[in-house]
C-alpha cells in the first residue's frame, strides 16, 4: 500500500478495470450451439475475475505470453463454469471462445460503471492516464463507454491512451508505460497504475519502477502479497478523492 501523499498520478488499465467480455456478444454463439448456461449482466463481471485468478494459477506454473491466445483457455473455463456451463460442456464453449478470438471477435464491451464513475472521482484529485493491451480501438472505446477522452471535453481529460496495439508494445513490457509517463510528466515511482492481473500489470507496472494495485474484488489472489482493492471506489477513497 502507498500513502497518498507518495502518489501524484494514476494509470488505469481498460480490461477488467472498465471493461469486461459482454454477455451480449458470447451469450448467443452459446446459444447457437446448444450450451447452456446462465450467462448475463448479474454475472459478467465476477465470471471474468474468475478467470484472471485462473491465469494467475497458470503464471505460478510458467511464464506465458498474453499475445497467445491458448493461455486464455484457462480464463474461459474458468469464467465459463462461474456462468453455469457445465463441465461436460467446457471443452465445446472454450473452443467457440477460441475461435472468436481468432477471427478476432472483440467481445470487451460490457462496462463496470461503478469503476467508472470512481475513476471520474479520481481524475478531479489527481492527473490520470489510460495504458492497456488492446487491439487498436482503446481511444474509442473510452469515449462510447464514458470513460475519459484526450483534450477538453465532456468526460474526464487524460494526456495519454496508451493501446497496445498502437505502439507494438504490450504489458508486462514496461516500455508500455513511458509515453503515459511522459505525458503526465510524474516519476515512475509516485505514479500508481491499477491494473486487474498478476501477469500483465503487477509484474509489467513493477518491472517499470511504479507503485501497483490490483483491483480483486472477489478477494482471489490472497495468496499474493502486492497491494489489492476491491474496486475504485476503495482506490478513490484511499486517495481522499
Amino acid at each position: 500500500m502507498r500513502h497518498p501523499s507518495d502518489i501524484d498520478a494514476v494509470v488505469f488499465d481498460m480490461g477488467g478495470v472498465f471493461i469486461v467480455p459482454s454477455p451480449d456478444e458470447i451469450a448467443p454463439m452459446f446459444d447457437a450451439v446448444g450450451i447452456e448456461h446462465d450467462y448475463g449482466d448479474h454475472n459478467a463481471i465476477d465470471a471474468h475475475y474468475r478467470g484472471i485468478r485462473a491465469l494467475s494459477d497458470l503464471l505460478k506454473e510458467s511464464t506465458f505470453d498474453e499475445a497467445n491466445i491458448g493461455v486464455w483457455d484457462a480464463y474461459d473455463r474458468a469464467a465459463f463454469v462461474a456462468v453455469g456451463v457445465a463441465r461436460a460442456e467446457l471443452n465445446a464453449a472454450v473452443a467457440v471462445r477460441h475461435a472468436q478470438r481468432t477471427e478476432n471477435h472483440f467481445v470487451w464491451e460490457h462496462p463496470i460503471t461503478h469503476n467508472i464513475d470512481a475513476f471520474a472521482q479520481i481524475s478531479m484529485a489527481r492527473p490520470v492516464a489510460i495504458v492497456t493491451n488492446n487491439n487498436g480501438t482503446a481511444i474509442d472505446q473510452c469515449r462510447r463507454h464514458g470513460i475519459c477522452q484526450i483534450g477538453d471535453g465532456p468526460l474526464p481529460s487524460v494526456p495519454a491512451i496508451v493501446d497496445s496495439e498502437i505502439v507494438k508494445i504490450s504489458k508486462p513490457d514496461p516500455r508500455i508505460f513511458t509515453p503515459a509517463l511522459d505525458a503526465l510528466g510524474t516519476d515512475p515511482g509516485r505514479t500508481l497504475y491499477v491494473g486487474d492481473t498478476v501477469h500483465a500489470d503487477v509484474l509489467g507496472a513493477a518491472a517499470a519502477g511504479m507503485p501497483v494495485v490490483q483491483l480483486d474484488p472477489l478477494d482471489l489472489h490472497g495468496d499474493f502479497d502486492h497491494w489489492r482493492l476491491p474496486d475504485v471506489a476503495a482506490l478513490a477513497g484511499h486517495l481522499g478523492a
